[in-house]
């Protein structure tokens, strides 16, 4: 699997267990609607562990439905989440998170070109660390 993909099934599957720690994913029976989202959720681990070209496209919807409706959970997700999923997700990033995920972008093109392995955590946190006038 590769890099970038592993990353997006780890960060969904961490953010699907904090979740249920939380209400109301917490209760042991849990209303209708909520168990529909996890079901939707577990069928998206399983289409990107298939390495299924069309797991954004459910990753999108899965994150935008969890805004809409868990808004109080929202600070749980991390937000190069909702870059690497992108479309209607993009919209929940500010101008700076942007900026950083396009220097990230450039930076992890610039590893793979020159065939570096790399953590994707690690290049965010450094990316995190710069001063911000360093970022463009």
């Amino acid at each position: 699997m590769e890099n970038r993909t592993l990353y997006i099934l780890n960060a969904f599957e961490d953010l699907r267990h904090r979740i249920s720690e939380h209400a109301p994913f917490n209760q042991t029976d849990l209303a209708e609607e909520e168990q529909d989202f996890l079901d939707k959720w577990d069928q998206l681990s399983t289409t990107i562990k298939q390495n299924s070209p069309d797991y954004t496209f459910i990753a999108q919807d899965v994150l935008s439905r969890f805004i809409r409706c868990y808004a109080n959970l929202v600070p749980l997700i991390k937000r190069e989440l909702l870059w690497f999923t992108g479309g209607e997700c993009l919209h929940f990033l500010g101008d700076e998170e942007i900026a950083l995920y396009q220097n990230l972008e450039d930076r992890l093109y610039e590893l793979d070109s020159k065939q570096q392995d790399y953590n994707i955590a690690e290049e965010i946190q450094a990316l995190r660390e710069l001063p911000t006038g360093q970022i463009h």
